[in-house]
């Protein structure tokens, strides 16, 4: 599952977080737009008004990103975003007041977005992709879509014992998510096609390491169900997001393995003083049958390595308080407790999965809520480091 979605996951998450500033910035202009216009309504001619930019305009965005993810490396990455014009058509129809109360709770949809990325790690690993995410219907659509090739290079542990691979191929994820009601509530489907090759090497002793090939295909179908009424999905105050995963990777679909796998997610955010956030996470995935040894649950901690601990169900809880010491800066603290259930799979784990650490925010772009941060954290073997864009979580 890890390595599958990994690469993905970065140019998701490169999609929504430019989609959700460029969406900041629209409703910043638009808001300065009203302003200036009511202050100088008197004054403005028509052909000021034909100079005023519009905020459904079509415009890129260029968006550098590190990685530091102690399992692949350190390295660089940039991704680059083209946002399309929005229309009337795409914005949400207000025609009376019951339709105006629903558009205000609930949060403001990503427009739709194309885009392509690129990275490299030093230990050689890298991957490269383009995207595509789009809302329509007042926001009652919303799809994500993905196609990527992939290199990487890390390190799978199984009786505490290392063990280096190499996994190569191509990704392709499609996600579809309807909008039940008029809440916050989606109801989603998702397909994913891994086409790969694997290489471990193994060195029992000798001079030479050993290296065992495997050439696969791996497909999976899935259905989601989310609940999402944070305020911003960057970086929150308040706030739940629930997600529900369940995959079926099968033969049947052209698959080499059959196996289940699903996750529950849940993150909680609470403005307990103007200044203070807390923010609470919960976090497990399972899987059984022909597991792949890259679709095997691991712990998600800050300061553990991905991979390092992994059973047929792993997870961990974890809390963090963020306190705004200035008006563009923040600090954090954060610990967190892994727990896993190994199952038949050959792995052995620490019994005190601890992980925590400190960090600082800082806002980079106001108008856009572009967060920056630096995490220093300390797991139960090493310490690591993260640069973070957007919250961790």
């Amino acid at each position: 599952m890890y390595i599958r979605i990994l690469f993905y996951c970065i140019l998701q998450s490169s999609l929504i977080f430019a989609a959700a500033a460029a969406q900041e910035a629209d409703e910043q202009a638009t808001s300065d737009q009203a302003g200036a216009a009511d202050a100088a309504t008197e004054e403005a001619t028509e052909k000021e008004k034909e100079k005023e930019k519009d905020p459904g305009r079509a415009r890129f965005l260029a968006l550098p990103f590190v990685i530091t993810e102690p399992a692949i490396g350190e390295g660089l990455g940039a991704g680059l975003v083209y946002f399309h014009k929005t229309t009337d058509a795409d914005r949400p129809r207000i025609t009376n007041g019951k339709t105006l109360a629903k558009t205000g709770k609930r949060p403001k949809p990503p427009p739709t977005a194309s885009g392509a990325f690129g990275m490299y790690t030093n230990n050689g690993t890298y991957a490269y992709g383009i995207g595509h995410s789009r809302t329509w219907l007042d926001d009652t659509y919303r799809y994500m879509g993905a196609i990527a090739g992939l290199s990487v290079n890390a390190t799978l542990y199984e009786n505490d014992v290392p063990y280096d691979f190499n996994l190569e191929g191509g990704v392709f994820y499609s996600n579809i998510e309807r909008r039940i009601g008029t809440g916050n509530f989606f109801m989603g489907v998702s397909i994913s096609y891994l086409d790969g090759e694997s290489t471990f090497k193994i060195n029992e002793g000798a001079q030479i390491p050993i290296e065992v090939d495997s050439t696969f295909t791996d497909v999976g179908l899935a259905i989601s169900g989310i609940y999402d009424d944070r305020d911003n999905n960057m970086m929150p105050n308040s706030g739940y997001l629930v997600d529900l995963t369940v995959w079926r990777y099968d033969d049947a679909i052209g698959g080499d393995f059959d196996y289940w796998s699903s996750r529950f997610n849940v993150n909680y955010f609470h403005k307990l003083h103007e200044k203070f956030v807390l923010g609470m996470r919960f976090d497990v995935a399972t899987a059984s049958g022909d597991i792949p040894f890259y679709a095997v649950p691991f712990v998600p901690l800050r300061g553990i390595p991905a991979l390092r601990y992994q059973g047929e169900t792993a997870g961990a809880v974890e809390v963090e308080g963020r306190y705004d010491f200035a008006k563009r800066w923040s600090a954090v603290a954060f610990a967190g407790k892994g727990f896993v259930n190994e199952g038949d799979i050959a792995t052995s784990t620490e019994d005190n999965l601890w992980a925590g650490g400190v960090g600082i925010r800082f806002l980079a772009l106001k108008e856009q809520n572009f967060w920056l941060g630096l995490d220093l954290a300390q797991g139960p073997e090493e310490k690591a480091w993260y640069i973070q864009m957007g919250h961790a979580w």
